[in-house]
């Protein structure tokens, strides 16, 4: 992080005060790898989290882009309109791009053995999204066999998930998961991460790059009203957007392709016999 930071009334601002609410360990060693922890039943634990919640999770980041400057800025960053984001050496950077209007919706980071996938969505002026968003992915993670429980990161309240998948060999398999979703003025920016990071939370080594990078990220809302929850697009550079336009169209077309070509061999079709017991096959 080189960038300016613009301060409020000329000065700087004071740093809250780490107040740990208790709340009871859902990382506890030897915890059972299918604990699920449902703290939305439990008024104490609910306000305890609400406290974790109401704590300013972005001192050190990530900004909103009128808490930087970013003039003259000599770190080589990815603006990516709703983003601006700054990968490290050696990350490789993906998008998550909707099929049909091609606009990218997310991108991945991935390094090494981890990754970071990054949203951005508009978000009510009072806050609160996650509280309620993160009560449906829990929901939903529990509908289709996973685990999910919430915990303290070092950006909020996290649901740590373990979700069944089936490996590229076949086989059955969990993927860990850790969500986080970071408020800021109108806007809230949503962290998946996978990989080792979402395993090896605790482990300094495999999270302080991420964990960086994502400190380091700047959210550019814009002004336009939407509702909260709508997911904000991102701006592509030109020649990468042609790129993944193309590819997108290609796309299309195999599946459309395909489609034909199954539609054309479900239109085959066998004839009742005929009196001599003998039937026949056309071609529809």
């Amino acid at each position: 992080m080189i960038f300016g930071r613009r301060r409020k009334g000329g000065h700087d601002e004071a740093e809250p005060e780490d107040e740990r609410p208790d709340i009871p360990d859902t990382d506890a060693a030897g915890a059972e790898a299918d604990q699920q922890v449902d703290w939305r039943g439990d008024a104490e634990a609910a306000d305890a989290w609400a406290a974790v919640d109401a704590r300013d999770w972005r001192t050190d980041g990530p900004f909103d882009i009128d808490e930087v400057d970013l003039d003259g800025d000599p770190v080589g960053r990815m603006d990516l309109g709703a983003l601006v984001i700054t990968p490290i050496d050696g990350m490789e950077v993906r998008f998550q791009v909707e099929q049909t209007s091609a606009r990218a919706t997310a991108v991945l980071l991935m390094h090494g053995e981890s990754a970071m996938e990054l949203s951005v969505y508009a978000a009510p002026r009072s806050g609160g999204l996650w509280a309620d968003v993160r009560s449906e992915v829990m929901d939903v993670a529990r509908h289709e066999g996973g685990t999910a429980e919430l915990a303290e990161g070092p950006f909020g309240v996290e649901v740590r998930r373990m979700m069944p998948v089936v490996t590229p060999d076949g086989q059955q398999g969990l993927q860990p998961t850790r969500m986080l979703m970071i408020e800021g003025p109108r806007w809230a920016l949503r962290a998946v991460v996978y990989g080792r990071a979402a395993i090896d939370y605790a482990d300094e080594a495999v999270t302080a790059e991420l964990r960086e990078v994502l400190r380091d990220t700047v959210v550019r809302r814009g002004d336009l009203p939407m509702p909260p929850g709508s997911i904000i697009p991102l701006t592509l550079p030109p020649e990468l957007e042609e790129q993944i336009r193309a590819a997108t169209q290609a796309e299309a077309e195999a599946e459309a392709q395909a489609q034909a070509q199954s539609n054309a061999e479900g239109q085959r079709r066998t004839l009742p016999p005929d009196p001599s017991g003998q039937s026949t096959a056309i071609q529809g």
